[in-house]
């Protein structure tokens, strides 16, 4: 659930009321509607029409920094695209280095680039590697000015223009965000009423497989409005931004997936409608509309030939008749193709004509028509991240290695009018908006300022959208956490055959089903959860006037509590002859599969899996990620020999507690180049010790991590075994569970969790 102010919340819920007329740019051809704007701008990395394209003038003609220029230099690093409104300027980076490095959201004034206020964001639970930070972008939202962004330990951020918190997802803790070396984020696209996230997430019950999927959010409290699942297993991972346009009467939103599919889903339901497989890995780079057609690229191998790379149109228009499941679209969809290859830079559109940096380091001009290859021109060695744009007439081009050209094209080529060797590298995209172009690299956030004062408009036209007879509901918050209580309001509304909201029911007119765990209730709308509430998970279903609507609920344990699974009834194996197990807690996150209650020793413990090769690692969120202040105890055993153990461990607060059996070591760590903590510690497969942690946290912000272990029969040692301190110290988490079965050869056990508060 969203971690909001929540002063008023129960007014807003049940005021508010179905919008008709919709927002977001896109295609000009298909002409969607805009609600009133409280501020225009470059208001995501793409810009305002989803295509990196600015219809200003007056920019500038030189890259020069100082003198007699408005030109500034910020000196923040960073790998993302700034987004501009009402005068300020807002973009994603990091400082720092090791335990020193923090994430930034910056917010610095247009005209001298001084700064008007700063958050910071702990790094923690990631493998990031070569300090991949802040490779996202924010999002301004035109109605309300609000700025939407996802950190690269995955918390899902709404601010004010004030600066002040709204509300937050701590992703990873409450839908299973899969962590990743390269620490894509990508950006958060924004409908009239929706902030609709991309990641791959390993959840619980149907969405435990690990899957790329969308989480649409009501913008203003935060509630989780749909998921959606439109792709099967991820072969790598996706941060292609969806791209939100209109499709026979229903808002869409298409973005690449991690499982090489190109995918398309109703923005306001979440249902799947199709998808068109195009490669063998995960698609980064973010599509363009142009007329009937989306245009895609990717640099993975194609499905049809063992050649890598490809740039396609495929027609749109195609959905699923009603009832039917998703399609999966195929050659008569394709419009053209060519064998331009991209990995993550995206393609640009100006008119009828596309232009991107391709892997090999060229700029490329396309005919948005046919798909020909007008020309291409080498700018630098190679091109993996950054992206294009286009405004007053040019193209503005950085290039990985820090050189940044302005190009004026034609359709015979083009011609560099000035280039200039950045400090850092190019990553992300520039941004227009009243006469600057604004570009970061890894060194710093240039800003180039021109004659102009435009702002930058798209050709969106006010359109009324009209709504048909209902034909489903639809429960807010449809994903939620709860924790022992706690209250959760639900409203229900009606929808028609293309996503529209027709009304907003009354509680009296809902009838509620769903089989609850013990001590958690429905009445008139609102869930309660008594204080001795049996944690589980649960499907509520809303019933009124013969349509039905579903909402899933995780109701987890809140301090103090402890588990020892000697609870746990045990069936026979699925695939072992002779062994009974058990499925884990199903309120988990991130465990199904992974994890499994099995017998040892006469007692029930928790044994890592050994099925599944490719996920030697297991990060498992098993309580709230509000909670802090928190010790925690866990027995670890592992099997193994002299040569190869397995890894076991807890998550306290954020922090990674790892008795590590191939090192020999007690570990502290949050991330492996960052926060990476040991000392010696010797101990043995087939015997089980204890481990014990604890973080303690100052006013000034930093803090102390704790821990100690010992052999579990043995009295525990008066000292901790290690103690790091953290200049940021995170304040709180969910607690969890680590297992690592190298090449899964041999087990890890867990027992008796414990968590207790602080002394």
């Amino acid at each position: 659930m969203s971690r909001s102010i929540t002063s008023g919340t129960a007014w807003l819920l049940s005021t508010l009321t179905t919008v008709l007329v919709l927002t977001t740019a896109a295609c000009p051809a298909q002409a969607p509607g805009h609600s009133p704007s409280k501020v225009d701008g470059w208001l995501s990395w793409r810009g305002p029409d989803q295509n990196g394209s600015s219809t200003e003038t007056g920019l500038p003609t030189s890259l020069a920094i100082g003198g007699d220029t408005k030109s500034w230099r910020y000196e923040l690093r960073g790998r993302g695209t700034p987004v501009i409104a009402n005068g300020r300027v807002y973009t994603l980076g990091y400082r720092g280095t090791g335990k020193d490095l923090d994430e930034l959201l910056v917010c610095l004034d247009e005209q001298s680039g001084k700064l008007v206020w700063e958050k910071r964001f702990p790094h923690f639970l990631t493998d990031i590697i070569y300090h991949r930070f802040a490779l996202g972008s924010p999002t301004i939202d035109a109605a309300s000015g609000n700025i939407f962004c996802m950190t690269s330990a995955g918390v899902l951020c709404c601010f004010s223009d004030a600066g002040d918190l709204l509300w937050e997802h701590a992703t990873i803790s409450e839908f299973g965000r899969l962590v990743f070396p390269n620490g894509r984020t990508g950006s958060v696209a924004l409908t009239d009423e929706l902030a609709i996230l991309h990641m791959t997430s390993s959840g619980w019950g149907p969405q435990g497989p690990a899957r790329d999927r969308f989480f649409a959010f009501d913008k203003l409290t935060g509630e989780c409005v749909w998921v959606s699942t439109p792709g099967g297993p991820p072969k790598d991972i996706s941060f292609s931004m969806p791209v939100l346009s209109w499709q026979n009467g229903r808002q869409v939103a298409y973005a690449g997936l991690a499982g090489g599919h190109m995918a398309c889903v109703d923005a306001r339901t979440g249902e799947a409608l199709w998808r068109f497989p195009m490669c063998t890995g995960g698609m980064s780079s973010s599509a363009v509309l142009y007329k009937d057609t989306l245009i895609a690229i990717h640099g993975k191998e194609n499905l049809d030939t063992s050649t890598a790379g490809r740039m396609i149109a495929i027609k749109l228009g195609a959905e699923p008749k009603p009832g039917e499941p998703q399609l999966v679209l195929g050659k008569d969809h394709e419009v053209w193709r060519n064998d331009l290859t991209a990995f993550t830079s995206s393609p640009i559109l100006v008119g009828n004509r596309v232009y991107t940096t391709i892997a090999t380091g060229e700029l490329a001009c396309v005919d948005a028509d046919t798909g020909k290859v007008l020309w291409e021109h080498k700018l630098a060695p190679d091109q993996i991240h950054a992206s294009p744009a286009y405004g007053d007439g040019r193209l503005w081009v950085p290039m990985n290695n820090g050189e940044f050209f302005i190009v004026k094209p034609s359709d015979e080529g083009m011609k560099v009018l000035e280039k200039a060797q950045l400090d850092g590298n190019c990553l992300g995209a520039p941004a227009i908006c009243h006469g600057r172009v604004y570009v970061h690299t890894t060194e710093a956030l240039y800003c180039f300022a021109g004659t102009g004062t435009d702002t930058p408009s798209s050709a969106r036209a006010m359109v009324a959208m009209e709504t048909g007879a209902p034909t489903a509901l639809q429960i807010i918050p449809a994903d939620t956490l709860v924790h022992l209580k706690e209250q959760v309001p639900y409203r229900v509304r009606s929808k028609d055959k293309y996503g529209a909201t027709v009304a907003n029911l009354a509680t009296k007119d809902i009838t509620w089903t769903g089989k609850l765990p013990k001590g958690v209730t429905i009445s008139n709308g609102m869930l309660n959860v008594a204080a001795d509430a049996q944690p589980g998970v649960a499907v509520l279903k809303a019933t009124a006037n013969g349509l039905t609507g579903t909402a899933r609920l995780r109701i987890v344990p809140t301090v103090p509590f402890s588990d020892n699974f000697e609870d746990v009834t045990l069936t026979p194996h699925a695939t072992e002859a002779g062994v009974m197990s058990a499925s884990p807690r199903p309120y988990w996150i991130g465990a199904n599969k992974k994890w499994e209650v099995r017998e040892l020793d006469g007692h029930r413990v928790l044994a890592r899996t050994l099925d599944e090769p490719l996920f030697q690692r297991t990060i498992s969120m098993i309580g709230d990620p509000r909670q802090s202040n928190y010790t925690m105890t866990v027995d670890v055993r592992s099997d193994g020999n002299r040569r190869t153990m397995s890894a076991g461990g807890m998550i306290n607060q954020r922090y990674l507690i790892i008795l590590k059996g191939n090192h020999q070591a007690l570990e502290v760590t949050s991330n492996e180049e960052l926060i990476k903590e040991s000392v010696p510690f010797r101990w043995k497969a087939g015997t089980w010790y204890r481990l014990k942690s604890r973080i303690d946290s100052n006013p000034d912000g930093s803090g102390v991590v704790r821990a100690k272990a010992w052999q579990r029969d043995l009295p525990e040692p008066d000292a901790w075994t290690i103690e790091v301190d953290v200049p940021n110290v995170n304040r709180n988490g969910s607690p969890g569970l680590y297992g690592f079965t190298p090449q899964s050869r041999f087990r890890v056990y867990l027992d008796n969790i414990t968590v207790t508060p602080n002394d």
